[in-house]
């Protein structure tokens, strides 16, 4: 399936909606913007862009249409956005194997499986793509985001002391995980079947 493509990857069911997980086009500019606004200024501190501004995501688009990112957005019935993955591959040569994700999910979405779903969708992206080695960056103080990593089979490899600054000065540290991607959909069997023997 293309990055540019609107069918449906997969569905499922948060908060008593239907959500389907789908790649992002061009069209998705403006309600992915309203997305990014409704976040906490904290869930944006870690991401490259500024995602609350309209340049941002039209450059972000660019990159989708070059093929440098691909993004699976998750989408309510009324096609507003719930939350995205996002597989940025490196540009570098000698990185080439190497993919940053980035997972975001609003709010009211939290805790029913959307992060897991995205997440799984984006390293099937990954691994069509050549990439086998995926990193996540976060915030310390995002311990339940780094418990459900954790939890997916990433492991903490480096600690990056006072490396994230928010609008008002104030630093965090930041936690650098990596998964191999080979090794996922294994630590996804084993979650599955200690879930079913619980």
């Amino acid at each position: 399936m293309t990055q540019g493509a609107t069918a449906v990857l997969t569905t499922l069911t948060s908060g008593g909606q239907q959500l389907a997980l789908r790649y992002m086009t061009a069209a998705d500019r403006d309600a992915l913007l309203r997305f990014a606004r409704s976040l906490p200024t904290h869930d944006l501190l870690f991401l490259r862009r500024d995602i609350t501004k309209g340049d941002e995501i039209d450059a972000w688009i660019a990159d989708i249409q070059r093929g440098e990112v691909s993004t699976i957005l998750a989408v309510d019935e009324a096609n507003a956005v719930v939350g995205y993955a996002a597989v940025a591959r490196n540009d570098l040569r000698w990185m080439r194997h190497v993919a940053e994700l980035r997972v975001l999910v609003g709010e009211e979405a939290r805790g029913a499986g959307v992060g897991r779903a995205l997440t799984q969708e984006a390293f099937r992206v990954a691994a069509d793509t050549g990439v086998r080695k995926m990193i996540a960056r976060m915030t310390l103080d995002q311990p339940a985001a780094i418990h459900v990593f954790r939890r997916l089979g990433f492991r903490s490899v480096a600690l990056l002391p006072d490396h994230v600054v928010d609008p008002s000065g104030r630093s965090y540290d930041m936690v650098v995980m990596e998964q191999d991607v080979a090794s996922y959909e294994a630590t996804l069997q084993e979650l599955d079947q200690g879930r079913r023997a619980s």
